[in-house]
Formats: C-alpha cells, sequence, structure tokens
C-alpha cells in the first residue's frame, strides 16, 4: 500500500474541512451581522415596502434576505386610497450559506399563485465570505432592484388586459 498517497489525500481532506470551518465562522461572526446592518439600513433609508428577514432551517444552514412584503405607503396615498392595482408580494434577495460555507446569492421572483418554477429563481453566484462588503451587498440589492422592474413590467405585458 503507498502510504504517502493517502497521506497526502487524509491531509488534504483535513485542510479542506479547516476551510470550511473558517468560512462558517466568517458566516457567524462577520458577514451575517454585516448583512443584517446594511440590509437595515436600506430598508430605513428606502421605505418602498420591503422588510429583513433571517432565516434559520437544519441546524447549520441560514439566510439573510431582503423582500418585498407590501406596496409602499407612498404608492397609496398617491392612489386617493384607491385599490384597483394588483401587488404581487415576495419578491426577494436571498444570502444564504451552503453546506461549504459559500454564500449563495439569488432573487426570487414572486409566484403569481402558481408553484414557483425554476424560472422563478435566478441565482448571482457563490461567494467566499469574506468577499461580502458593503458596497457587494449594495450592488447586489441594486442589481435585483434592476431585475424585479424588468419582471414587474413583463408580468404587466403577459396579463390579460394590461
Amino acid at each position: 500500500m503507498e502510504i504517502n498517497i493517502l497521506n497526502k489525500s487524509v491531509s488534504d481532506y483535513v485542510n479542506s474541512l479547516e476551510k470550511v470551518l473558517e468560512k462558517r465562522k466568517q458566516w457567524r461572526d462577520i458577514t451575517l451581522p454585516l448583512l443584517l446592518k446594511t440590509l437595515n439600513d436600506i430598508q430605513a433609508n428606502f421605505d418602498i415596502g420591503w422588510q429583513v428577514q433571517q432565516l434559520d432551517w437544519l441546524m447549520n444552514n441560514s439566510a439573510i434576505n431582503i423582500t418585498f412584503n407590501t406596496f409602499p405607503s407612498s404608492m397609496i396615498e398617491q392612489m386617493n386610497g384607491s385599490t384597483d392595482f394588483e401587488f404581487i408580494k415576495g419578491a426577494a434577495l436571498v444570502f444564504s450559506q451552503k453546506y461549504n460555507g459559500d454564500i449563495a446569492v439569488f432573487i426570487v421572483y414572486p409566484a403569481d399563485l402558481e408553484p414557483i418554477t425554476e424560472g422563478d429563481i435566478n441565482e448571482i453566484g457563490s461567494f467566499n465570505p469574506n468577499e461580502i462588503n458593503e458596497n457587494f451587498i449594495t450592488n447586489k440589492v441594486a442589481h435585483f432592484l434592476d431585475k424585479i422592474i424588468i419582471q414587474e413590467e413583463n408580468v404587466l405585458r403577459r396579463k390579460v388586459g394590461f
């Protein structure tokens, strides 16, 4: 048996696990609090009906998202109380830690009363937690808004009567 080959493989495996643990620690101690602070600041400074959510599930998986929850109150006021419009809530920009410690960033489009399909999710990319800073987050929120604008305009064209 070639023990030197096995020694190198075992060492490489242990190193890969150490990298995963380091990325998970980076997420927990630095990236997650930064995402919460930055997204909450964006929500507070731009009142357009969105909210920040922190999601935890399956013991070792968590996510932060900013999602549209309500129609902007300033827009409702402009409509003089009229409710003859359609607002589909649920669009979200999601930052979720993957099993290997990297951060998946993706957009979930609102489901217009149909089951979510692959076309309803737009994966932006997978990033090392140390790549995520305030500028990164702000740019992803701007990208999210650009995509939602396009999606909103296309939904109106697909709906009967518009």
